[in-house]
Order: structure tokens, then sequence, then C-alpha cells
């Protein structure tokens, strides 16, 4: 797949780049979609556990333990290649580890 604008996986809404974000004890780099579903960069495509529970976390309004006891089936993923100097998206894995990685995830019940 070609790069394309960043948009909302689920959703399919355009998005804006990711942002520095402080929100009780988490610090990441994301957003938030229209759609309520959030987004976590990893800047180098390495630190994905961390990036997965932050996103999770996040969603959960700052509630780890309540992050930890979703379930698969409780909510949906995507994990997307990001080009943050173009501010675009692409499916195929890069495996040059120049770019890094969004993570994307939303709640199945709203």
């Amino acid at each position: 797949m070609r790069r394309q604008p960043l948009q909302c996986p689920f959703c399919e809404n355009l998005l804006r780049p990711p942002v520095d974000i402080r929100f009780k004890s988490l610090e990441i780099t994301g957003g938030i979609c229209t759609c309520r579903a959030v987004y976590v960069f990893d800047r180098r495509g390495h630190n994905l556990g961390e990036i997965y529970l932050n996103a999770l976390t996040f969603l959960c309004k700052g509630d780890i333990d309540r992050a930890l006891m979703l379930m698969p089936e409780d909510f949906e993923e995507e994990t997307l290649d990001y080009e943050i100097h173009s501010n675009t998206i692409s499916r195929r894995e890069d495996k040059s580890g120049r770019t890094g990685k969004l993570f994307f995830v939303r709640l199945k019940n709203l």
C-alpha cells in the first residue's frame, strides 16, 4: 500500500499529527479521533509493547488496572507505519527501521 494522509483506520477521519500529551501519570505522543479511537506514536517502532499498554491506559482514562483487565474482544486495534515529516501512513511494514509506528485502539462497546 502506498503512503496516504494520516487517517483513522476505524472511521477514516483525517487526523492531526501526534502531539505530546501528559495525562495523569502518562506521558505519550499521540491523539484522539472523533470516533473515540486513540493513537500513540512510537518514533522508532521498537517499543510496541510499551505503546500498546500506554494506548490502552489512555483509552481507559488513565486507569491502568482497567486497561490490564481488558480482553482482546473488548477493543479493536491497528498498527500502521507512520512518517512524521509528511504526516502519512502505510500498512506495509517498513523493514528499514526509518519510520515510526502508530498504534490505534478503540473500545468496541461505545
